[in-house]
């Protein structure tokens, strides 16, 4: 066993056991850190003891990266930094490094480029591994400092696949309560999981399409950055997100791939959503969900397994009411405390008090296939000016597709110039309204290059508004949403 920077310590034993009883509540872990560190430990440290929340896991690297050449603000980084090389010495120096090439004392100048990280081919350069591991780590390790003795959980995209190896891992050496995935198979996370608190390699399937799948994998061994010394950690639960019973019952029926706990999403989520069963669309060519794309909540419960509902749950229940634990996104993304940029979090919640905001289901914003929710907002991507004006450019990169070419997979986006998406194999319909997710989603967090439109995703907007009009104010703080949920407001 080993001490985590001081605050507890870890075994080989899940954390599952007897956790997820005691949560009604937990906030979702939405876009790039709109579910920050303050909101997430915020909402732990709810006076009920019932709350939690699960970290934005995206893009991680890029976002320490890009704190650190605004200066560490408040020393946020290196003090996470500093825990993490406690931890492993092994990579002490490395992190260091690291942190002096992207660290600016007293920020970069506003109209300045940020320096970003060259993630490559299929498997990412060792920068970019140590990097991804020691900021999902300093995430994670930052609101348990935050919020002591509670559970802190986090959140990843399965069809981020380059990095996700080594956010894994992060989050393992962190000693994070739980891991919970969307979009895309989560079949492979509780064995992925297991051997890495043990410390043992592991390799991670890639989809490149036209091959079948294990041609390419990414392979990653642990002990080759901490040492074969180093102490087994504590196994994170696993929550997978599920749409339907069936997908929960095949997850649950082989003890490999049975997680620990289910959320179990409805259309009205926010983010990325499964597409509906009959593909409807309307006159926009936006998708419609019905009633067939409901979950059988029963089914799931049947299952023994904990769950969470979400996607349409931010209203109120009042106490004595039965109802399942909840999963809680939009609500909690427009609180005070959440990782949204203020002017873009204002002027969202203005057009939700007015009535005038609107939310649709986009079939092809995404770059990953997934419909996305997108709030249409002037001056963000969801603004056709704004959409057509910017510059398309792919310099990120998580969510490209692999597809090979002279024998080897490359990387091909659709929100990228429509020339180089189609020398690259990729069919040009594609481009078509495809949206750069990467960058504006880290604008929306307020670490956007110069310039760089954000790019704003919604669930059910209906509690917000009902929250506005109860405080008789727009703008309200993640206590005051957590007590509207539990009925309080």
């Amino acid at each position: 066993m080993h001490p985590v920077a001081g605050n507890f310590v870890a075994s080989t034993k899940c954390v599952s056991d007897g956790l997820f009883k005691d949560l009604d509540i937990i906030v979702g872990g939405m876009g790039v850190d709109i579910s920050s560190v303050e909101l997430v430990s915020t909402v732990a440290n709810h006076p009920s003891g019932r709350m939690a929340g699960s970290l934005s896991g995206t893009a991680l690297a890029d976002f320490y990266a890009r704190l650190l050449q605004l200066g560490d603000p408040h020393g946020a980084a290196r003090e996470a930094f500093d825990a993490f090389k406690t931890l492993v010495p092994a990579l002490a120096g490395e992190v260091d490094v690291l942190f002096s090439k992207y660290f600016i004392p007293g920020g970069k100048a506003p109209d300045a480029l940020f320096k970003g990280l060259a993630i490559g081919g299929m498997e990412p350069p060792r920068d970019v591994q140590v990097m991804t591991i020691v900021s999902t780590f300093a995430h994670i390790w930052r609101a348990k400092k935050a919020a002591p003795g509670r559970p802190i959980g986090v959140n990843f995209l399965r069809k981020i696949e380059r990095v996700l190896l080594y956010g894994l891992y992060g989050a393992v050496l962190a000693d994070a309560d739980w891991v919970v995935m969307g979009a895309g198979d989560p079949s492979a996370i509780p064995g992925l999981l297991r051997k890495l608190a043990k410390h043992e390699p592991v390799e991670l399937p890639m989809q490149v399409a036209t091959v079948p799948l294990g041609e390419y994998k990414v392979r990653f061994d642990p002990r080759a950055m901490v040492g074969e010394a180093f102490p087994e950690s504590r196994r994170p639960a696993f929550i997978a997100i599920v749409s339907s019973h069936l997908q929960a019952e095949g997850l649950a029926a082989n003890p490999e791939t049975r997680p620990d706990a289910f959320v179990v999403e409805g259309p009205e989520a926010g983010g990325h959503n499964a597409p509906p069963r009959l593909k409807k669309k309307d006159e926009r060519g936006n998708y419609i969900y019905g009633e067939e794309d409901v979950a059988d909540i029963e089914a799931v419960a049947a299952l023994k397994i904990p769950f969470f509902v979400a996607g349409g749950h931010g209203h109120p229940v009042l106490g004595g009411t039965p109802h399942p634990a909840r999963q809680v996104g939009t609500l909690f993304a427009l609180s005070t405390e959440s990782g949204m940029e203020p002017e873009l979090r204002k002027r969202a919640l203005d057009m939700i008090w007015k009535n005038k905001m609107e939310v649709v289901a986009s079939a092809n914003a995404s770059p990953s296939t997934f419909p996305f929710k997108l709030a249409l907002v002037p001056g963000t991507l969801g603004d056709p000016t704004v959409y057509s004006q910017r510059n398309r450019v792919c310099n990120l990169g998580h969510l490209r597709g692999q597809r090979p070419k002279d024998g080897k997979p490359i990387g091909l986006c659709p929100a990228d110039k429509p020339e180089i998406f189609k020398q690259s194999g990729g069919a040009m319909w594609r481009t078509q309204n495809a949206m750069c997710l990467c960058n504006g989603l880290m604008a929306a967090c307020g670490l956007g290059q110069p310039g760089e439109p954000p790019l704003l995703t919604l669930g059910d907007i209906t509690p917000v508004r009902d929250l506005q009009r109860r405080l008789r104010r727009k703008e309200y703080s993640a206590l005051e949403a957590a007590d509207y949920l539990i009925g309080k407001i």
